[in-house]
């Protein structure tokens, strides 16, 4: 067993609870009140059930504890503002009141981002769900934050339009949640990830001021502010509208699928086909262990890859011949087009978690990322730590993001976690194992599902001599420390509430 991942685990948010529990503090008498009048009649919510709903994301610790009747902290309050005014009102209130503020749109994080570890209130933008304008000429769609992934491509679907943007969350993020967790869609490696679609944003700060970055194709006047709010998961204020890069719908799709030897052998197919300059929308390949679960007759140890190639159809002719060019030199296996089609068909049903738990398992993913020249040494390193772990069961992998540079590694484990207590322990160990494993290797720790709670005790790691800017960028729009305290990365030197509370694994 490697030693790193027979260490004991992270301290756990039962360490960091305690800590968040003696900086919580009660509403000021009269605040609910007025955080009515300022969102209006109903949509200011302190039912105990309410509070309950909103104590968690779909981090898999809160559904242990939920399931194992462990504690998660409480807001004291939810609003659901249903404007940019209205929003600013209330921050304002908040930040005046001393009040720590969680940011929320869908709850569809994986790691613990909208949990109130010192209290507070909520502040759900899910009523901010209009398009705004869908501009055919300059090819661009401003909408509010809180409108679904779905329903803003549905609308564009409708106008002969999409956003590119699929990830398995769709159904139920917010616009403003897929920004603020920098988010990467299934079909990146054509439209490029969250950051390459945003143009412009409107965001209400700490204090309650309203900002706007202007619409332009590009700029250079200084420091893009739009893209400190990419990825700043609720710590620099809420965004309220967003304006981003519009396709037209695709003519043509097209999937073509293959059996190769190896995990290493399908990354260095990949790294090929980068390297063409062709961009296939969706470019996945599966180690043995998953291929295995495919259904798609994949021999035992081989890999199964899969190519979707979408966009005007002489494009997508000539990409899948550059591909099957490029798979030729590895001698592998022609599938057809089938297992594209069913990877499309039930690419965001994610079902049995539930279940798993319910008979004493532990489940979750994980995602990392690394160069070319780094990402086959991840891939070995990361998994063995994984299954080193005591009371592991499973540890595979997948890559579903390439770029020029490198590509993306989706981990999925399975472990043994009978009761409440050693699910989360367990739990811990491998995620320590592989976030050590990562930064070991020279990966980075998370490829597009953020930092929330869950990754905190790595980021310092992570980022090295560059944390102290993103620090100094926090401090400054946010000096109290009110807004989702604990979470991205701890800062002790903040005087609010988030002082030490992030430090939680």
């Amino acid at each position: 067993m490697d030693e790193a991942s027979d260490q004991a685990a992270p301290a756990g948010l039962e360490a960091g609870l305690a800590r968040a529990a003696s900086a919580r503090r009660p509403l000021p008498d009269g605040l609910v009140a007025r955080l009515a009048a300022a969102a209006g009649p109903g949509h200011v919510l302190t039912a105990a059930p309410d509070l309950r709903a909103y104590s968690r994301d779909s981090w898999t610790v809160a559904s242990l504890r939920v399931l194992h009747g462990r504690p998660l902290p409480l807001p004291d309050a939810v609003v659901l503002p249903g404007s940019t005014g209205e929003v600013a009102a209330v921050v304002k209130l908040l930040y005046d009141s001393g009040v720590p503020i969680i940011p929320f749109g869908g709850g569809s994080g994986v790691l613990g981002g909208t949990i109130a570890l010192t209290g507070g209130v909520i502040v759900d933008t899910k009523r901010l769900d209009r398009v705004l304008e869908i501009n055919e000429v300059g090819l661009h769609v401003t909408a509010q934050t809180g409108i679904l992934g779905v329903d803003l491509e549905t609308a564009l679907g409708r106008a002969g339009y999409t956003l590119g943007h699929f990830p398995q969350s769709i159904d139920v993020a917010t616009l403003g949640g897929l920004i603020a967790t920098r988010s990467a869609g299934q079909f990146s490696t054509k439209y490029g990830c969250i950051e390459d679609m945003l143009l412009a944003v409107e965001a209400v700060l700490p204090e309650g001021r309203i900002v706007r970055t202007k619409l332009t194709a590009r700029a250079a006047t200084g420091p893009d502010v739009k893209s400190l709010f990419i990825g700043s998961e609720g710590t620099l204020g809420i965004l309220t509208e967003a304006t981003l890069r519009l396709h037209p719908r695709p003519e043509k799709r097209l999937g073509q699928a293959y059996e190769i030897g190896s995990f290493e052998e399908g990354l260095e197919a990949i790294r090929r086909v980068m390297r063409t300059g062709f961009r296939p929308a969706v470019v996945r390949l599966y180690d043995p262990f998953e291929s295995a679960h495919f259904g798609e007759n994949v021999a035992q140890g081989k890999c199964l890859l899969i190519f979707v190639s979408e966009g005007p159809a002489r494009l997508v002719d000539l990409e899948l011949e550059v591909v099957a060019e490029v798979m030729a030199a590895f001698l592998a296996r022609e599938l057809g087009p089938e297992p594209g089609r069913r990877w499309l068909a039930r690419r965001n049903v994610v079902s049995g978690l539930p279940e798993f738990m319910s008979q004493g398992l532990v489940v979750d993913t994980l995602e990392v990322a690394a160069t070319w020249d780094g990402v086959t040494a991840l891939y070995q390193t990361i998994t063995e730590r994984m299954r080193a772990v005591k009371g592991v069961v499973s540890a595979s992998a997948h890559s579903s993001h390439s770029y020029t540079q490198g590509t993306n590694l989706y981990l999925t484990f399975l472990a043994l976690g009978p009761d409440g207590e050693t699910a989360e322990d367990v739990y811990q160990r491998i995620w320590r194992a592989a976030m050590e494993a990562c930064l070991e290797a020279g990966g980075t720790i998370a490829h597009h599902h953020g930092i929330g709670l869950q990754r905190v005790p790595w980021a310092a790691a992570e980022h090295g001599t560059s944390l102290e800017v993103l620090r100094r960028v926090r401090r400054a729009l946010d000096p109290k420390g009110l807004f989702n305290p604990g979470k991205l990365f701890a800062d002790p030197a903040a005087p609010g509430p988030g002082s030490d509370a992030g430090e939680v694994g």
